[in-house]
């Protein structure tokens, strides 16, 4: 009994030290000293998570109890020929081949092979359900709505690149990228559709199959022509990519550090959508999340989860160049954060987000494509002149400007205002002349969101005619596109919407108000409070 006792207390201190920073033989670092706030799982944390709020999941690996030895990362030979990952819409048969072995031989290993696809699949559960506690915390661990997103999911789909190349002996074998922005791709690629391949999942919402165009923007099935909806997702892109990203923390999302103070809960352009949004848009109709891809617990079950990221992940270099990295992050905490996977010679690795910074280190690139949303900036759905006399005239009249659609202060209720209807707020513009580089930023702060459906609102800018309401129309400021879950814990949500662009094209960049409308686009929207919308500037 004695010994019982003193291996149980063992294996919790030594899970606790497992949550501090420790070197390759459990001894700790340096690192683990200075106190950082860099976040970190527990692995001896976890535990089972909620993948929806009526569905409690088990996605812990075997054995998790105990710590495990690792080894720190290390990038890759730089001598090895460079693994190229190309549209997934132009590869040919051998290519296509030869991916479909390395995923059944993935499918085909043991649950206890970490390398095996439901072991792969789990990793999505496990750091995106709230499966682990944070080192040296009981604060949960949180990818998503953080900047933590882009990282943490570029490990992911790196390891598992490798893994699949090494099942069948080739070093060069790279995953394709399923690239909806360009209009080539906005179908889902014909080798996902393949019933007698690996790549194919029943768990898929049978209308969005090809040659149904993709909706970038997705809240429910419209009737455009397949023109028509490239052109809308063409336009969007250039928000989420271009107008609306010109900040890191727009595009990467908010600042995230250790603990339960340190946890901030604010998603970045991309993520929003098109990348939750079209999570949503393949996942089965049929089911009450829209699994698989339309949960987090759930989505890297189907074989296009990974064309899909791997896309979201070249975006994210497509915006770095655009910005000659000079909008890259910093910050220690990011660079010191880090997580654990397993590679493809069965080593558990300890990998930071500074290691995954420069693709060509970790020796991949992307094939490159044509890009036509870079020229897509919408134009004003009315002339500006125009639009603001509208505007003055209808803020006169008292008793439509100032009902409860129409508010006249930017701090709505108390305990938040429901999103039942749309709402439209006048918000001070703050006018000064801005400080060289600065970003006007709209905050739609405090979101709070009950239930577990799929919640979409669109922000809109100056709003004349709510009949004239798309992405191809300069007023449309951006998207709260949100898939609950992801073990983020009860904060509430900030919205920041960059719209220095948007305030020129509209003339009202010198105003000192603007309207700002909330368009709830889905029926969940009723179960959504926010708390205010305000301006702010970001350097």
């Amino acid at each position: 009994m004695r010994h019982c006792l003193c291996r149980d207390l063992t294996k919790m201190i030594l899970g606790k030290l497992e949550g501090w920073s420790l070197g390759k033989h459990g001894v700790i670092t340096e690192e683990g000293k200075r106190g950082t706030k860099s976040v970190g799982p527990n692995m001896t944390s976890c535990h089972p998570s909620y993948g929806r709020k009526d569905l409690l999941v088990d996605c812990c690996p075997p054995g998790f109890q105990s710590p495990l030895p690792f080894v720190d990362f290390q990038f890759p030979d730089p001598q090895s020929p460079l693994r190229i990952r190309r549209p997934a819409h132009a590869v040919d048969v051998d290519y296509i081949a030869k991916y479909d072995k390395a995923l059944s031989i993935m499918k085909s290993l043991p649950h206890h092979d970490p390398r095996s696809f439901s072991r792969q699949a789990n990793l999505h559960c496990l750091f995106c359900t709230g499966a682990y506690d944070q080192q040296n915390s009981n604060a949960p661990l949180s990818i998503h709505r953080t900047w933590l997103f882009f990282p943490w999911h570029r490990m992911m789909i790196y390891f598992h690149e490798r893994i699949l190349g090494s099942l069948i002996g080739d070093e060069t074998f790279a995953l394709p990228y399923w690239a909806w922005d360009i209009p080539q791709g906005m179908v889902i690629p014909d080798m996902y559709t393949n019933n007698s391949s690996s790549f194919y999942h029943t768990m898929r919402d049978v209308s969005h199959l090809p040659p149904q165009t993709a909706d970038l923007n997705y809240v429910s099935d419209t009737n455009l022509s397949p023109e028509d909806q490239i052109d809308i997702n063409l336009a969007f892109m250039y928000n989420q990519m271009v107008s609306g990203a010109r900040k890191t923390e727009l595009f990467m999302g908010c600042t995230y550090k250790a603990g339960k103070e340190g946890y901030c809960n604010g998603p970045g352009t991309i993520e929003l959508a098109p990348h939750n949004a079209l999570h949503t848009w393949i996942g089965s109709s049929l089911n009450p999340g829209r699994e698989d891809m339309g949960k987090f617990y759930s989505a890297a079950k189907d074989p296009i989860f990974y064309a899909h990221h791997a896309n979201i992940d070249r975006l994210w270099e497509v915006w770095r160049e655009a910005h000659k990295q000079q909008l890259d992050i910093k910050d220690p905490d990011w660079l010191d954060s880090f997580f654990y996977f397993y590679d493809e010679n069965l080593r558990l690795v300890r990998v930071k987000v500074g290691d995954v910074v420069d693709t060509i280190k970790l020796g991949y690139s992307y094939e490159q494509v044509h890009r036509p949303w870079l020229n897509m900036r919408p134009k004003p759905s009315y002339p500006p002149k125009l639009a603001r006399q509208m505007l003055k005239t209808k803020e006169k009249n008292k008793l439509e400007m100032l009902s409860r659609t129409h508010v006249s202060s930017s701090e709505l209720d108390t305990h938040g205002r429901a999103l039942d209807a749309s709402l439209t707020v006048k918000v001070r513009n703050h006018w000064r002349k801005k400080e060289k580089e600065e970003e006007k930023v709209i905050v739609v702060h405090g979101i709070e969101v009950k239930g577990d459906a799929y919640v979409k609102f669109d922000v809109y800018v100056n709003l004349i005619d709510q009949f004239k309401i798309s992405p191809k129309f300069r007023e449309f400021a951006g998207t709260f596109a949100h898939i609950p879950g992801g073990g983020a814990g009860k904060k509430k949500i900030d919205l920041k919407l960059g719209v220095s662009e948007l305030l020129e094209d509209l003339e009202a960049d010198q105003d000192d108000s603007i309207w700002v409308t909330l368009l709830p686009t889905t029926p969940s929207c009723s179960n959504v409070t926010v708390g205010g919308v305000r301006m702010e500037y970001i350097k």
